[in-house]
This record gives C-alpha cells, sequence and structure tokens, in this order.
C-alpha cells in the first residue's frame, strides 16, 4: 500500500520484522544428490526497518539477513545457510498531494500480489530496481503507478538479478490504475507489464514480452464478487511467439458474521506437447511473472516453479475456501483445491534414461487439503500452524524430481512466528489515505 502524508513534521522511525518457519513435507526426491536433502526445512528472516518522514519526502532502508537449512520443492541447501543486504533503500519525494516520485530498491506490492509480490518465506519474491511515479487522487478514490525497473548485470555468469530466483529480466516496466466507484461498490483494476530479456548467451539481443489485463471487484451487501482476465504475448527469450492467457471467478460470501464462504475458478492457459509443429513456433503458457502463487494457487507451493515459466501444459484451479472468525485475534481457514492439467501432455523426468520426456497423461493432476490456523495475541505478533494434504494423481509421476505416487496422500505442515517490533515509534500521528482495498484478495 503506497500512502501520502499530510504536513507534520519530521520525524525518524526504527522498526524491525523478525519471522521463523520451521516446515516438513513427507517427500522425498528420486534424484539422490550429494547433500543427502531432507525435507524439513528452517527458514528464519530478521528485518531493521529506518524510515525518515517529511513534509515533503520520505527515506526508508531495509537491512535483512536469512537463515536457511534443510531443502525446499524449489532447491537443495547446503546445511546452513546465510545471506545479508538490503531488501529495500530508497527515496520518496512529494511534488504535492497527488503527485510523488520514487526510486530505488523497492517491494513493489499490490493487493491481490498476481504479478507482483511482497517479500514472504516464497524464496521467488523479491524487490526491484526501480523508478516509479505515483498519482493518487484521493477525492475520486483514483490512483496510478508508473514503473521502470532494471536488473544488474553479471557477464561472468549471464545472471542479472538482485534475486537469481526471481527477477529474471533485463528491463520491465508497467502501469497499474485502480479506481473505486459508486460509494466503494465497485472497484476497477487495470495493469500492464513489459519485459524484455536475453536468451542467457547473446547479450545484445532482447526479447521482449507483455501481459495486460484488469479485475472488476463488485460488493452488494454480504456478497464480492472479483473476475479478472490477462492476456501476455510477445516472445520468450527463445526466440519463439507467446500467445497466453488468464482468467479468475471468485465468490465471496459473509454467512454469518463469524463465516465466510469463497468457490472460486482460475484458468491458464498452456501448450500442448503433442503438437510438436506448433511448439516449434509458439507458446501458450502463461507467467505469473513476479506474483506469489501461494496465494491462490495453494501453500503447498509445488506448482510454483513450474507456472512462473511460460512453459508449461497450462492449469485449471477449482477450489473452495470457508473462513472462520472465532475472534478477533483468532481465525481458522479450510481449503480444498483440485488442479487439472489443461492439456493432458507433460514433460517429465525419467530417472532411468536420465532424460526428459513428454508423457501422456490424465488430465486430474492433484487434490489439496489445507487447514489454516492463526492467532495474534498482540498486534505485533502473529502464530501461524498449517497443516497440508496432498492427494497427487497419476500425472503427477516424477514431477520435478520428486518422489510424487499416486493415490498416496503427502503430508506437509509449517509453524511460523512472526514478530514486527517499533522500537523507535513516531510522535506524531500521520494522516495516511491508502488507494488500494483494505480486504484481502479474494484469491488468498
Amino acid at each position: 500500500m503506497t500512502c501520502f502524508v499530510e504536513p507534520a513534521r519530521a520525524q525518524f522511525i526504527l522498526s524491525g520484522d523478525i519471522d521463523g518457519r520451521l516446515s516438513n513435507m513427507n517427500l522425498h526426491r528420486t534424484i539422490s544428490d550429494s547433500l543427502k536433502s531432507k525435507t524439513l526445512n528452517f527458514a528464519g528472516f530478521g528485518e531493521l526497518d529506518f524510515k525518515y518522514l517529511h513534509r515533503k519526502w520520505n527515506a526508508y532502508a531495509s537491512l535483512f539477513v536469512t537463515y536457511n537449512k534443510g531443502t525446499t520443492l524449489s532447491m537443495i541447501k547446503p546445511p546452513g545457510e546465510f545471506n545479508f543486504g538490503f531488501y529495500e533503500a530508497w527515496f520518496r519525494y512529494y511534488f504535492s498531494k497527488y503527485f510523488s516520485l520514487q526510486a530505488g530498491r523497492i517491494e513493489i506490492n499490490y493487493d491481490d500480489q498476481r504479478f507482483f509480490a511482497a517479500r514472504d518465506f516464497n524464496g521467488l519474491v523479491t524487490s526491484h530496481n526501480a523508478i516509479i511515479a505515483h498519482y493518487l487522487d484521493p477525492d475520486t478514490s483514483l490512483m496510478a503507478d508508473l514503473g521502470f525497473a532494471a536488473n544488474k548485470f553479471d557477464p561472468g555468469v549471464g545472471i542479472f538479478s538482485t534475486n537469481r530466483t526471481v527477477n529474471n529480466y533485463r528491463y520491465m516496466s508497467y502501469l497499474y490504475a485502480y479506481k473505486r466507484l459508486f460509494d466503494d461498490q465497485l472497484s476497477l483494476t487495470f495493469q500492464n507489464i513489459f519485459t524484455a530479456n536475453d536468451n542467457g548467451t547473446d547479450k545484445t539481443l532482447l526479447y521482449g514480452s507483455n501481459t495486460f489485463g484488469g479485475s472488476g471487484w463488485l460488493s452488494l451487501d454480504d456478497w464480492d464478487f472479483n473476475l479478472a482476465g490477462y492476456y501476455q504475448f510477445g516472445h520468450v527469450n527463445d526466440g519463439r511467439l507467446l500467445s497466453a492467457w488468464y482468467a479468475a471467478l471468485y465468490v465471496s460470501y459473509r454467512a454469518a458474521p463469524w463465516l465466510n464462504l469463497m468457490p472460486a475458478f482460475e484458468h491458464m492457459s498452456g501448450d500442448n506437447y503433442a503438437d510438436s509443429a506448433e511448439n516449434k513456433w509458439m507458446v501458450h503458457g502463461f507467467s505469473m511473472l513476479y506474483g506469489n502463487m501461494t496465494r491462490s494457487f495453494g501453500n503447498g507451493s509445488v506448482l510454483t516453479n513450474t507456472y512462473r515459466l511460460n512453459l508449461h501444459p497450462g492449469l485449471n484451479n477449482l477450489y473452495f475456501v470457508a473462513t472462520f472468525d472465532i475472534t478477533h485475534n483468532f481465525s481458522i481457514e479450510a481449503a480444498y483445491h483440485w488442479f487439472s492439467l489443461v492439456h493432458p501432455y507433460i514433460r517429465t523426468f525419467n530417472p532411468d534414461s536420465l532424460r526428459i520426456e513428454v508423457v501422456k497423461v490424465p488430465k486430474s493432476f492433484l487434490h489439496q487439503a489445507e487447514i489454516t490456523f492463526t492467532y495474534s495475541p498482540v498486534h505485533t505478533l502473529e502464530l501461524t500452524l498449517d497443516y497440508q494434504l496432498l492427494f497427487p494423481g497419476a500425472a503427477m509421476t516424477n514431477y520435478n524430481g520428486w518422489n510424487f505416487k499416486p493415490g498416496v496422500p503427502i503430508s506437509a505442515a509449517y509453524i511460523e512466528v512472526e514478530w514486527t517490533p517499533v522500537f523507535f515509534p513516531r510522535k506524531k500521528k500521520y494522516t495516511i489515505k491508502p488507494y488500494a482495498p483494505v480486504h484481502e484478495p479474494l484469491g488468498k
């Protein structure tokens, strides 16, 4: 959420964010590795935030340190690994209460988190080296952001990113616009994202792709309806043409003050690997770019790596979420996902031949049941306990090199503690007027 500040005295704020998460998944690799990987993983994150708020400008920096031990579905880690640096470091100048300019390393984050996402325990989420022009008109509930980002380039290894696993672009620009209508009963968004990248070999030749579309949110008493659609076109970085699309529909119903029910459906187009003639020149897989797949595609994250890229067979996600607000600081969320393939062919690793093969499979891909307990005894402390059961279909055999067995459920769980202290609070309360909805995205 971006905000502007009413005139007030300049002041310094020092705060932090300390997270710890222990997770386990009853799943092992089909490919042996020298590190003897296990699926028990501990992730720790510590952040120290420095803010300086002035009537005309703001400055912000966040120092972070992370510690990971174990392995995840994304990668195998050494016995223990530390990382540290600046997660964000930016300067923002307010030309007026309507217009400001922000530059530096910035976390780009909007309320649905489809294409941009906040830092989380998802290793695929990071900040961007960007310049962003912000416009906000509080009287008409209109806001717009126009941004440009560029990644660092390392000619020795051909990697150009502040985080090598996520920002796979040389250049990125985007436009995000948001408008509220009819006493906030209707919210409309529009987004256009352009990325340019090379193929990792020829650094002088860039391939561009464009993602554009929007969403509408209608609120009627106890009902909320959200419809979204996006289209991608251009080229992938091997030179092939790109034509892909994404659509989603969410319906939320507040059945009681303590109960919210939400059925939803999401569709991502993909490639038919059986059509080898078209695959030579056209790609139809839709990419979530730099968003957080766990917001709507289940917190198991077993699909995250594949569907952040354009090379996949497509995916349908039919799911249902029930949220129980037991007290003001304790809630339970139960969710059930049914994932199915758009095209019944996948690329899979054969451990016998050590080759990637295209295999015809059933369309039913994965069922996932999940329950999440969230408790916040004080506003600076949040405890989360999550338990999942994954029911893989025949299509998931050897998926991404992991030992999925059809019909055999896989259990996964994590416990997380997050503490967000304020060591040096502001002395005078600022007037903050958000331009984005304060509700959680329907896709969560």
